[in-house]
């Protein structure tokens, strides 16, 4: 898939993450927002038919993680809400050249660049919707031009982006691949992450930093 860009929208460590601060401390949910983050952008960078990946952030610490991965940073401007910022980008991508766009989460820690190749592969065209398991969000957002439909955000938003296609005329379709499925936020989440069987960043920080033991002795 040739000209296929990745766009990861990512909070600002500091305040990433607030549903685990039962589990974890403040200082642990942004240094795990930024294990999940360098995850996803390793991923990315690995897989073949990814030409190029943006960032949108405003997290100041970000330069080392952006660089790794050779990504473009756009920060949100003042005023611009979470979907404006999004769509100018898409925008902006498409103008020079970008054929497709992939939106991730950066809480994917699991995920693989085959798995993105999968989903590449699979695409026909139109819109590709990944559903995050828990709520129905949208845990990959595939679409052929960029910014053919409008971002949509939020809780069932899987189910609103397959309409949005619908009025738009777009051809539209469901893909459930498990490392799309479950993106981590809640402290069950974090459970389930610490019995996966993977090298990845964000377990190889949990474990080092005692929170795998701690959680399996409870």
């Amino acid at each position: 898939m040739p000209a296929a860009w990745a766009l990861v929208p990512i909070k600002p460590f500091a305040v990433a993450k607030t549903r685990l601060e039962g589990l974890l401390t403040r200082a642990q949910c942004a240094r795990l927002a930024e294990e999940m983050a360098r995850d996803v952008l390793r991923a990315l960078s690995a897989a073949p038919d990814i030409s190029g990946i943006a960032i949108l952030s405003n997290e100041p610490r970000l330069a080392a993680l952006a660089e790794a991965a050779t990504a473009r940073v756009y920060t949100e401007h003042a005023g611009e809400d979470y979907r404006t910022a999004l769509s100018r980008i898409a925008g902006g991508l498409a103008a020079h050249g970008a054929r497709h766009l992939l939106v991730v989460p950066a809480d994917l820690p699991t995920l693989s660049s085959s798995d993105i190749q999968l989903l590449l592969e699979s695409h026909p065209g139109g819109v590709t919707v990944c559903p995050a398991a828990a709520d129905g969000g949208t845990n990959a957002l595939l679409m052929s031009p960029p910014g053919v439909i409008p971002f949509l955000y939020g809780p069932d938003s899987a189910s609103r982006h397959l309409a949005a296609a619908a009025d738009a005329g777009v051809d539209s379709r469901t893909a459930w691949l498990p490392a799309f499925a479950r993106d981590v936020d809640s402290p069950d989440d974090v459970s389930w992450l610490i019995g996966q069987r993977i090298a990845c960043a964000t377990l190889a920080w949990l474990k080092a930093s005692g929170i795998t033991g701690r959680l399996k002795n409870q």
